[in-house]
């Protein structure tokens, strides 16, 4: 009898724990995002290999139209080597100034092609954002 209670508590430790994984994730989805608009790499070189991605974070407010700045919060910056196939590595963390703006250096490979983005991990209410993908490399 004892044995069957084990097994018993045991598929129902199993069944709630994979219903609670599947929960976030979820909930993730339902949350509102933050804005991200950045300005084009491309028309800030700084020489040949090297750029500067600048940009700005806000959050929108329950109103709708208030934007506040993602003042002094942390912010990843990703890098994918290939294009399929391969996950996004964060390479880099910084925070953002007082107006919730940020810059950061990225780069160009030799050969090939790197892809850069930045993200913001979900936290007060709003869901992880990810900003625009741009591609570095020489032809």
């Amino acid at each position: 009898m004892s044995i069957i209670r084990t097994v018993i508590a045991g598929l129902l430790a199993a069944l709630l724990g994979i219903g609670v994984a599947a929960a976030p994730a979820q909930a993730d989805q339902a949350l509102p995002k933050r804005t991200i608009t950045e300005q084009p790499p491309a028309d800030h070189q700084i020489n040949f290999n090297t750029f500067k991605l600048k940009g700005t974070i806000t959050e929108v407010q329950a109103d709708g139209v208030t934007y506040l700045a993602y003042a002094e919060k942390t912010v990843q910056l990703q890098k994918k080597a290939c294009a399929k196939g391969c996950s996004w590595k964060t390479v880099k963390k910084f925070k953002t100034d007082e107006a919730g703006k940020y810059k950061t250096n990225i780069f160009a490979p030799r050969e090939g092609v790197w892809k850069w983005r930045v993200k913001v991990k979900a936290s007060n209410g709003y869901g992880t954002t990810k900003g625009t993908a741009w591609a570095t490399g020489f032809n």
